[in-house]
């Protein structure tokens, strides 16, 4: 069951990228990266679909069902995907112009396009707001550098990185110190109970032995043809 017509999904993505190249971006742009990213976000909007059909066996997602949370996925991935190099002011508002350009439901203008997530349960979008939760820290610590505190852009993150990682795609977080990156980092990797966390600081006077001494420590060496 197609999603989109093909003239409408390549117009859709065309339009897209064109408008991508005419932003500011925190990195060089090209083609290929953000594209890259964008599928690496597709596939894991597929895997929320099965992931969801094998734990609701008895009420599995219908076509039309799948094909409208895909629907709003790809814009998500669109904003994510090829507009994740983008200061927060900018991706906003290319999160607008994709509200403009997609002929798939879209939340109310109450709120930007950036504040939304698509859930596969309801195929609807959410407010990301409605999902940081509210939590009660003890005094002992309120100055412990490892708490994490949820707020809208850590949870949607969170999501993006998670998505990425389950994709075995590489990523950058950009941004100034004290922008929050390692501990959204540190964050993200805890949700992940398959992964370890292995911290290694690089400065000019960092060299290959460094690398390679903390995966002999932490990981086991194969030599395959």
């Amino acid at each position: 069951m197609p999603m989109f017509d093909d003239s409408e999904s390549s117009s859709f993505m065309t339009s897209t990228i064109e408008l991508a190249q005419t932003l500011p971006h925190v990195m060089d742009f090209t083609r290929i990266r953000v594209l890259e990213a964008f599928f690496a976000l597709v596939r894991k909007g597929l895997s929320n679909v099965l992931e969801y059909n094998e734990n609701h066996a008895d009420f599995p997602l219908s076509d039309g069902q799948v094909a409208a949370y895909m629907t709003k996925w790809l814009v998500f991935c669109a904003l994510w995907g090829i507009g994740g190099s983008m200061n927060l002011q900018t991706r906003t508002d290319f999160g607008e112009e994709l509200r403009n350009m997609s002929n798939t439901d879209m939340p109310p203008n109450s709120a930007p396009l950036l504040d939304h997530e698509v859930r596969v349960d309801d195929q609807a979008w959410h407010l990301w707001k409605k999902r940081v939760p509210t939590v009660n820290i003890e005094p002992s610590k309120v100055t412990d550098a490892t708490t994490v505190i949820n707020t809208v852009d850590t949870c949607r993150h969170q999501e993006v990185l998670c998505s990425w990682l389950s994709e075995h795609r590489p990523f950058l977080l950009c941004g100034p110190p004290g922008s929050g990156k390692t501990m959204t980092l540190m964050a993200t990797l805890k949700m992940l109970t398959d992964m370890e966390m292995i911290f290694i600081n690089f400065s000019s006077s960092t060299l290959p032995d460094l690398i390679l001494k903390t995966f002999d420590h932490y990981c086991e060496y194969k030599k395959t043809p």
